[in-house]
């Protein structure tokens, strides 16, 4: 295997599938020590030099923004392993007609380079250009995780646009709400509690049924109160009354 990118998703996905055993050749990046880096836990090359990659790899792992993916494969026409990328948005066709043989490798999972966390129960949706690509990549999905799934790119990109709404807008409402309290010198660390209670709550109960707060009673007088704390942070109250209009009419239909 060859892995391009040295960030979030390269990290995790390489230190798993070398802890199964996976051979890895090479690791690339344009930033050198950040390559470096990751290879020396690997076993790897590290390179930021096109003209160094491996030409008979069995499969060509691209953890690259999306925008650098179909460039990245298509500046290595003659390497002709498997080429998979680990979008969800992007669809399996970004790599053809330059490379025929090429897949999908999604892991439905919010990842960082500084956390090590295990893959085994993390959802990794898979899609490969024929039967047989499916099927490598289905087996090296299952060397790391117990939930496998095939899935083409409508429905990958259904899960990603559903991940950004689960994932990346409540954690940006943490981000706002600890700006919030810090702004005032208040300890943002008190909300902690909180926040695990509301996920943990999600893992027994339906995301309706768990909805609390003044939007879901329909506390106008309370909701009013709020709104003018927030009128120094005219983007915030404009999200704060959105956001509570679509909780109530979520409770209203």
């Amino acid at each position: 295997m060859v892995i391009f990118g040295a960030g979030n998703v390269a990290t995790h996905l390489s230190r798993h599938f070398f802890s199964r055993g996976c051979n890895i050749e090479a690791i690339y990046s344009r930033t050198l020590d950040r390559a470096e880096e990751l290879a020396a836990g690997v076993g790897a090359a590290a390179t930021n030099r096109l003209e160094e990659i491996p030409a008979l790899a069995d499969i060509y792992l691209v953890c690259l923004p999306d925008s650098e993916v179909a460039p990245i494969s298509e500046k290595l026409p003659d390497h002709r392993g498997i080429w998979v990328h680990t979008a969800g948005a992007l669809p399996i066709g970004i790599f053809q007609p330059v490379h025929t043989d090429c897949g999908v490798l999604y892991p439905l999972q919010s990842l960082s380079r500084e956390r090590q966390i295990s893959l085994e129960e993390v959802p990794l949706l898979v899609e490969g250009s024929s039967a047989e690509v499916t099927r490598v990549l289905k087996d090296l999905a299952s060397s790391i995780s117990e939930r496998v799934y095939e899935a083409d790119s409508a429905s990958r990109l259904l899960f990603h646009l559903a991940a950004v709404f689960a994932n990346n807008f409540s954690n940006h409402m943490v981000h706002i709400a600890g700006q919030i309290l810090s702004r005032e010198g208040e300890d943002v660390r008190l909300l902690v509690p909180l926040l695990r209670e509301t996920f943990l709550k999600l893992e027994e109960m339906d995301p309706y049924d768990a909805q609390t707060g003044p939007a879901a009673r329909g506390d106008a007088a309370t909701m009013e109160k709020h709104l003018e704390l927030l009128g120094k942070y005219p983007e915030w109250k404009k999200l704060y009354t959105f956001i509570s209009r679509d909780i109530g009419r979520s409770r209203n239909k």
